[in-house]
């Protein structure tokens, strides 16, 4: 998210047989050296495709984090890209870190919910993949968090408790679903705004962050340095390579 938006939006296996085999004995002349002309070829084995998993992205190897942000009804997203590979792929998961003011995290009583959508475009149009999960205390493993003195949004609260909070898209997104790299993820939050999640310092690329601002319209961010949320992005391919 933009700097100039956030201040906006305040106003966001093998198998053997026993089967008998029979050997014909072909006689070949001397010292010729020639091969069985009836010799049979060995059997082809045919080679199962395989899975292999990898990270799309991890903001804490891209950036690090600098505020905890967090809006009614608004949706944050960004553009990306997956493995290149002819044979498809999907994301498997996502990781948002969901974060709330140490004052509170107390208080809290597992009111509120956060969702994550992926969409198989570089755009956030047409119908997404989509998660929604209940934001339970008891579900996740917090940890003290102390924001840099420079937070833009939680400058007032900058003692935090966090958490990552894991959206399985597997029963939804079909394996080998997307043929190209690019996809675009976003996270939203219901109609409180709440909890709050982990954003990294203004120094990510404006033009892969959109935001809708609670009017469904999707708005690409412009300027040179933008926040990003803090997600970790999993993926599955398939390789036809030879599997280990």
């Amino acid at each position: 998210m933009s700097r100039p938006a956030i201040l906006l939006a305040s106003v966001f296996s093998l198998a053997c047989s026993d089967h008998r085999l029979t050997y014909t004995v072909k006689e070949l002349p001397a010292d010729t050296g020639a091969p069985v002309d009836d010799e049979p070829a060995p059997d082809e084995v045919e080679e199962d495709d395989c899975e292999d998993e990898g990270v799309v992205l991890d903001m804490d190897d891209v950036s690090t984090l600098q505020d905890a942000f967090g809006l009614p009804t608004v949706r944050d997203g960004l553009s990306l890209e997956g493995p290149d590979t002819d044979a498809g792929w999907r994301p498997t998961t996502v990781e948002v870190q969901v974060m709330l003011p140490a004052w509170y995290f107390d208080w809290y009583e597992d009111e509120n919910a956060i969702t994550v959508e992926v969409y198989p475009s570089a755009t956030p149009t047409g119908t997404p993949w989509r998660v929604t999960r209940q934001v339970r205390k008891a579900d996740l493993d917090w940890q003290d968090i102390r924001l840099p003195a420079n937070a833009d949004w939680s400058g007032d609260d900058l003692d935090q408790v966090g958490a990552w909070m894991s959206f399985d898209f597997r029963d939804q997104i079909p394996a080998e679903a997307l043929t190209g790299p690019e996809f675009f993820v976003a996270v939203g939050w219901d109609s409180l705004g709440f909890p709050n999640v982990g954003y990294s310092n203004f120094e990510m690329p404006c033009v892969a962050n959109w935001t809708d601002y609670g009017d469904g319209r999707w708005s690409q961010n412009s300027g040179n340095d933008c926040s990003w949320p803090m997600l970790r992005i999993s993926h599955e391919r398939t390789v036809t390579e030879e599997c280990d």
